[in-house]
């Protein structure tokens, strides 16, 4: 069994509060170079499905809080440690004027066998929830680490 403080399983952290505004949606999209109208032409998003400007789906890379810690199992194991990939489940459009709160926690800290040995998974689930307590998003990520 690999070693790591089992005392952050579960335990959700919060990592910020965050105002969006149209100019945050509208730079976003330009600088990712996606200019769809839904993102930047409130006249042509109005006649869209959701009557109104949204944020594109991977706005929520914004939401990052310099000071937030974030949690750490402190795994006992391996050297290096790279993202084995991410699940987004969407659930509401980001809008202009809401308030996102972003809440992570460890939901699993486990090992398994790879082509190059042994491997420890450390997965984490952040929720991005408006300012009704709606949740617009929830990303599922694992992290891997091994010796070399």
């Amino acid at each position: 069994m690999v070693e790591f403080d089992r005392s952050v399983l579960g335990k959700e952290f919060c990592l910020g509060t965050f105002p969006v505004t149209r100019e945050h949606i509208r730079e976003f999209a330009e600088a990712v170079g996606d200019l769809n109208p839904l993102y930047i032409d409130e006249e042509a998003a109005q006649q869209g499905p959701y009557q109104g400007i949204i944020a594109p789906p991977i706005f929520y890379d914004v939401f990052r809080a310099e000071e937030a810690t974030l949690p750490d199992p402190k795994v006992q194991f391996g050297k290096v440690s790279f993202n084995a990939g991410q699940r987004c489940e969407f659930f509401r459009p980001i809008r202009p004027g809401d308030t996102i709160t972003v809440k992570t926690k460890i939901v699993d800290v486990y090992e398994k066998t790879g082509r190059s040995g042994p491997l420890v998974f450390i997965v984490r689930e952040t929720s991005y929830e408006n300012q009704r307590g709606e949740t617009v998003l929830v990303v599922r990520q694992s992290m891997v680490r091994r010796e070399v």
